[in-house]
């Protein structure tokens, strides 16, 4: 067990690193975000690249950043790059979870809407680019894209081998946003969802629904997209098949979901709208759990969705179990505040209450375990936004311009977005220690480094969840941890 290599299943999973073959030298090196090469003609607007799907080619597509909105394009792509961002940034997190791969964080990169600049050399839309996630190198022309390998019999075998000797210490389990990320989940080995993006479900042709609830509009719009979220909770537990799934409420800043002005669709009064939830720290501003007060609408629309899909499925004759997570908690009164409402549901409808959770993402939350333990049915340790608070370090921000500089000058061994740090474990040790009691899980990328899934082990949390594509990658560590353990080896 201690003698597999990670290193040869990523490439089963994704394809071998460093064979892109381009015709071009290489643009740029950023952060290796997503693993896997790409390569195809460049886009660099939301249209763009739908209309080069519509032809029928995988473009590559270039942001300065993405966002919630930008999934769609996304899901087209061949690859990603970003000017900004690392390795839990949107487009990270999000390229990982489909197996896309993505380079994020490339400094010198310059875009527009007729192509890029990279260091002063410009490249112009429908040249082709690569990009190496494994690496982070971006090259100019075209490229042989990596082929995954796929588990094989000797790859299955001996993660089955990890699993028994883990012995569920901890379970793995996967984030995923509707029924086909789960599916792909439990074929890697996901013995559950411990993170379902609800917001994910308010996109595309969706989104302007979504944008008619924030303004106040019509109540045929949010019955509507109450119903459409109904319905993707319901087919992702018809998927699990009586797996845990844990539904996390809306958690990201409203302004991802507004237009910016000149983009398709924006309205004066969305604009407007745009304008009035402005914030110069949105990530620290009206998000998550906070929703619940200042725009009710969205978490009861939530709450109903969620109760209707465990009951109709339920009904069907599927057993179910659904939980609700309340994200960027503070204050243990905010999870009651949710809690009321799904009890109040309940009881209009005759359903049993869904058990409620909340997220420690806030050092406050992590050292208010014990009252936030006895107000809620599990915690979930949300470890990037842990990461984000208690260092002080943007997720979207420090990972080129700051933590590789430090990492060459020696200040640090290694990412603290790809590594726990050690101050962000002692805070998870307090918090779990305080609350020894709890359900605790801790969903992130990080569940799939195997330095900290032994830490999470060993503060005794017992369920770890990462992106479909990682799972096998935790299972592994898993059973490396537990072999290490064996032997008296220390992390």
């Amino acid at each position: 067990m201690l003698a597999a290599n990670p290193s040869t299943l990523v490439e089963a999973l994704h394809g071998r690193a460093g064979e892109s073959g381009a015709g071009g030298d290489v643009l740029g090196v950023g952060a290796a975000a997503s693993p896997g090469i790409g390569s195809g003609p460049l886009v660099t607007t939301f249209d763009a690249a739908l209309d080069a799907a519509d032809r029928g080619e995988e473009p590559v597509l270039v942001l300065d950043q993405t966002g919630p909105a930008d999934e769609p394009a996304m899901r087209v792509a061949a690859a990603v790059l970003t000017a900004r961002g690392g390795l839990a940034s949107h487009a990270a997190v999000v390229a990982r979870a489909w197996g896309l791969p993505a380079v994020c964080g490339l400094e010198t990169l310059v875009v527009d809407e007729n192509g890029i600049s990279v260091a002063g050399r410009r490249v112009g839309a429908g040249e082709w680019l690569t990009v190496d996630g494994s690496s982070g190198e971006v090259r100019v022309g075209r490229g042989a894209a990596s082929l995954p390998t796929g588990l094989g019999d000797d790859w299955r075998e001996l993660l089955a081998d990890a699993d028994a000797l883990a012995g569920g210490r901890p379970a793995v389990w996967a984030n995923a946003d509707d029924s086909e990320q789960a599916r792909l989940a439990f074929e890697f080995g996901a013995m559950g969802v411990g993170l379902c993006r609800t917001e994910h479900q308010f996109l595309g042709a969706r989104l302007p629904l979504f944008q008619s609830v924030l303004l106040g509009g019509a109540a045929d719009d949010a019955a509507e997209l109450e119903r459409l979220q109904r319905d993707d909770i319901a087919r992702l537990l018809v998927e699990a098949g009586g797996r845990p799934v844990v539904v996390r409420l809306f958690d990201p800043p409203v302004h991802e979901f507004l237009p910016k002005p000149g983009e398709p669709g924006a309205t004066d009064a969305l604009l407007a709208a745009a304008e009035a939830w402005f914030e110069h720290n949105p990530m620290l501003g009206v998000r998550g759990v906070r929703l619940a007060s200042v725009v009710p609408e969205v978490v009861r629309l939530q709450v109903r969705a969620a109760v209707a899909a465990s009951e109709q499925v339920r009904s069907a004759g599927t057993v179910t179990d659904l939980r609700l997570l309340v994200p960027m908690v503070a204050w243990p009164s905010e999870v009651t505040l949710v809690a009321d409402l799904v009890a109040a549901e309940a009881a209009r409808t005759g359903a049993a209450p869904l058990p409620v959770g909340a997220m420690v993402e806030t050092p406050a939350a992590a050292v208010r375990s014990a009252e936030l333990a006895g107000r809620t049915a599990f915690l979930s340790i949300g470890s990037n936004d842990l990461t984000q608070l208690t260092l002080g370090l943007s997720r979207d921000d420090t990972e080129v311009r700051l933590l590789s500089r430090y990492r060459e000058r020696g200040l640090i061994e290694f990412s603290p977005f790809e590594r726990l740090d050690a101050a962000v474990v002692e805070l998870v040790e307090r918090a779990v220690a305080d609350a020894p009691s709890a359900s605790w899980s801790l969903c992130g990328e990080h569940a799939a480094d195997e330095w900290s899934l032994r830490a999470a082990r060993r503060a005794g949390v017992g369920v770890v969840s990462c992106s479909p594509y990682r799972v096998p990658m935790a299972r592994l560590a898993a059973g490396r941890a537990a072999a290490a353990d064996l032997l008296g080896e220390v992390a």
